[in-house]
């Protein structure tokens, strides 16, 4: 059960004045210090399970220093009580799940988005620890850079490898989501993964429309959704590493959070930078900007009750692209044409 909000105007150690709530998740509140007179993000750790927070993972969660980590202030206990709480910065220019909605960013932004927040996860677990909550709404915009939030999950892994299990169903790996699952570096590689997915398509490996417990039943069952069948406009050497790292077989992802940053940069490469749009009556569209003496042009595949026309054409004048041959296939065949499509476009 959630802990009440704490009104406005209460003060923390005669320090922090809390303001407002922050999201929906946690206690995380915005709040006035009086000592550096300046606003910060306070969030509150309740005991779990009757027991508090590691006192030496806040202090770890205070010395992780990295361009893509939101800075922990301070961390300290509330006086006469077992409650702590961390100061961070605080982000106001959102966050990438609100961004990414409702059909992912543009593919280039994406992959870097994607290279920032797994460099920021690597310093976690360089420090002996792991997230376990990765996900889009707990990556904070500054300015053109993405920073990873929510540190006060971090939990310093046990002499096996793991951790006791929490994060969100959206991006939570098969192997934690059983009732006795738990965390590890390979479950972090996961939600980074399923993140990314998140950032190219607007959606999830498991549908987060769907109930929490069908969520767990699908992730514990490994029936995952597809990156291509999702974002055919997603080249496919992209796909390929966000495929890899939400293998429902742990030992198949990528080793760390480097390597599948680094993976996913490195399948970018030159190639088109895509994006998704909205055309009214069309199945589905995409447009890419002019860039390295390419030209700016869109693919539309509009649909009937039977069939789906493809066609590809430059921006602005809606000329047909040279040597591109509309292609009206069946609708069962619509995705997969749609990919080799793309594809042909480089």
């Amino acid at each position: 059960m959630s802990n009440p909000a704490l009104p406005p105007g209460t003060t923390v150690n005669d320090r922090y004045v809390l303001a407002s709530k922050l999201g929906s998740d946690g206690e995380v509140y915005e709040a006035f210090d009086r000592h550096l007179a300046r606003t910060v993000a306070l969030k509150i750790l309740h005991p779990d399970g009757g027991a508090p927070q590691s006192w030496d993972e806040a202090k770890r969660l205070e010395q992780l220093r990295s361009d893509f980590i939101v800075p922990v202030l301070n961390a300290d206990v509330v006086l006469n009580s077992d409650i702590r709480f961390i100061t961070t910065d605080l982000l106001p220019d959102g966050d990438l799940e609100a961004d990414a909605r409702p059909h992912g960013l543009p593919v280039a932004l994406a992959v870097r988005f994607g290279h920032e927040i797994a460099a920021g996860i690597g310093t976690i677990h360089a420090a002996g620890m792991i997230h376990r909550d990765i996900k889009p709404a707990n990556a904070l915009r500054r300015g053109d850079s993405v920073l990873v939030s929510d540190v006060a999950k971090c939990i310093l892994l046990d002499d096996d490898g793991y951790a006791p299990r929490d994060g969100s169903w959206c991006t939570l790996a098969p192997e934690a989501a059983p009732d006795d699952g738990e965390c590890s570096v390979a479950t972090d590689v996961y939600s980074l993964a399923a993140t990314v997915f998140y950032l190219l398509s607007g959606e999830y490996p498991v549908d987060h429309r769907e109930t929490r417990l069908r969520q767990q039943e699908l992730l514990t069952s490994g029936v995952l959704r597809d990156i291509s069948g999702l974002a055919p406009h997603v080249p496919r050497a992209v796909a390929t590493v966000v495929r890899r790292g939400v293998s429902v077989d742990p030992g198949a992802r990528h080793a760390s959070p480097d390597d599948f940053g680094n993976a996913l940069v490195t399948a970018m490469g030159q190639r088109r930078d895509w994006r998704r749009v909205t055309h009214p009556g069309h199945a589905y569209c995409a447009e890419s900007p002019e860039s390295g003496g390419r030209t700016a042009i869109g693919v539309c595949a509009e649909s009937t009750s039977r069939n789906v026309r493809m066609r590809a054409f430059h921006l602005g004048s809606g000329r047909a692209l040279a040597g591109v041959q509309e292609r009206i296939v069946n609708l069962p065949q619509a995705m997969a044409s749609l990919r080799a499509y793309f594809a042909n476009l480089g």
